[in-house]
């Protein structure tokens, strides 16, 4: 198996990954814009009907975003089946019912009757689910006329695929065109498009959408196709029976109203991204507020420090093999590059991936106390602020790092690097192990939490105070 280059394939990957989303986006948008429309005409309805309930209409946006909020509460807007669930629709009105009546107790007392309330529960429900089985027919009525379809492979012998499609359209699934199936490696099936080992090259050549896996594979096929699909931004489903220890996050779904599992390489994903980037813009824009004085300080100490620019920049690698410019305040001499090759052989990493000298002779003096202190990093907020970089994210390798990396290497490209992350925080250069360095940032990324990269900010600046590992 040649090692895969994310560079060259990344974009089929950002295509499959923004159709996805489209998709999602479209959804999600359709259906607030279907249930806004009608909850705002239940108001203006009953306000025609019954001329006490006239008094109403003005604060029907407010009820609007009120109803809005509560379905969005109780995951009204999913993916898979949660829109054609009608519970959460009721228990959504429910809520937000109960919400408008304590506002018409406690300030700032709204002015609703109860009498409203009721009609308004009962009426906002008939037509939420009203419109949702509408929304739900008009999309039935393009799959059908093969509108908006998605293409699928499924994975298993022909038996199993067989018992896979028998199910999917048992529980109505028909928004799924299936290209074909790959048969297990060690059950060769003329009638297939591949084995599981060729699942690679299948989604280079061909646009699928989805792969469903409905064999119990041997765990390394089933890496192999994880893999696979991770790296080009397939969506992967698995038959609850299939899964067994998988390292990656498994979220219960449907495909249709058949229950299966997705499996995904890491939990960054919409909205989880949108979550993460306001924390970076708040957090960049504040650290800058603050550091502002220093920064300016900092630029002078290395301008009078040693001849050339303030600012040192290097192209690295960032999330989806794309590269750009990392800012940092110069530490070494302008010769340092060039040096490079010749001080490769004092490189405390066993590993090329991976270069640091414990006492580099092309350090200046001002550079030894910044890289100490790590406040060289402090320009990098502005590559958070564009974009480019988080405040908490694996590190961000150079291009010639990537042209080295194994398959397992490229997860690390699959979110957002950041200014600092696991590495940094659980032992920075006194971990010379570059497996153990992916390791880290892989499970840094399969458990991803804002409390997490929280933690990982407060440590980091224990780890600056104390000069672990800086040098």
């Amino acid at each position: 198996m040649l090692p895969y280059d994310v560079r060259l394939r990344r974009e089929l990957t950002h295509r499959r990954l923004a159709v996805s989303l489209v998709r999602r986006m479209i959804r999600v948008l359709t259906l607030h814009t279907l249930d806004a429309a009608l909850i705002f005409g239940v108001v203006l309805l009953l306000g025609a009907l019954r001329p006490t309930f006239a008094s109403v209409r003005p604060l029907a946006p407010a009820i609007v975003a009120m109803v809005l909020l509560s379905l969005n509460a109780l995951s009204a807007y999913a993916p898979g089946d949660a829109r054609r669930d009608w519970r959460r629709l009721f228990y959504g009105v429910g809520l937000a019912l109960l919400i408008l009546f304590c506002l018409t107790v406690f300030p700032p007392k709204l002015s609703l009757a109860p009498y409203f309330l009721i009609a308004f529960g009962g009426l906002a429900c008939l037509a939420l689910a009203a419109g949702r089985a509408s929304a739900d027919q008009v999309v039935r009525q393009a799959y059908l006329h093969g509108i908006g379809l998605r293409r699928a492979v499924l994975v298993g012998n022909l038996d199993e695929v067989g018992r896979a499609i028998h199910q999917l359209r048992d529980h109505g699934n028909i928004d799924q065109y299936v290209v074909g199936h790959l048969a297990p490696d060690d059950q060769p099936d003329p009638a297939a498009l591949g084995a599981a080992s060729d699942i690679g090259a299948l989604l280079d050549q061909t646009d699928v959408q989805e792969i469903l896996v409905a064999a119990t594979l041997p765990a390394e096929q089933m890496q192999r196709v994880i893999r696979a699909c991770f790296e080009r931004g397939t969506m992967l489903y698995v038959m609850p029976s299939v899964v067994g220890t998988v390292n990656c996050w498994a979220e219960p779904t449907r495909v249709a109203a058949c229950p299966v599992l997705r499996l995904h390489p890491a939990r960054l994903e919409f909205p989880a991204l949108l979550l993460k980037r306001a924390f970076d813009v708040i957090g960049a824009l504040l650290a800058l507020i603050l550091a502002a004085p220093l920064m300016l300080l900092i630029a002078l100490a290395v301008k009078l420090d040693s001849p050339g620019p303030v600012f040192f920049r290097q192209r690295r690698v960032g999330v989806g093999g794309r590269t750009f410019t990392i800012w940092k305040f110069r530490c070494m001499f302008q010769d340092a590059e060039e040096r490079k090759h010749e001080l490769a052989h004092l490189n405390i990493y066993g590993n090329p991936r991976l270069f640091k000298l414990p006492d580099d002779p092309r350090v200046t003096r001002m550079g030894k106390f910044l890289r100490r202190s790590s406040l060289d990093e402090l320009p990098q907020l502005f590559n958070v602020l564009c974009g480019e970089m988080s405040l908490v994210g694996p590190r961000p390798p150079i291009p010639s790092e990537v042209d080295t990396y194994e398959p397992h290497h490229y997860e690390r490209l699959s979110v957002v690097p950041g200014i600092t992350g696991p590495w940094q925080v659980g032992g920075r250069n006194l971990i010379t192990d570059f497996e153990m360095v992916v390791q880290m940032e892989r499970a840094y990324i399969g458990s991803w939490s804002l409390l997490l990269d929280a933690k990982i900010l407060f440590r980091t600046i224990a780890v600056v105070f104390r000069g672990w590992g800086a040098y």
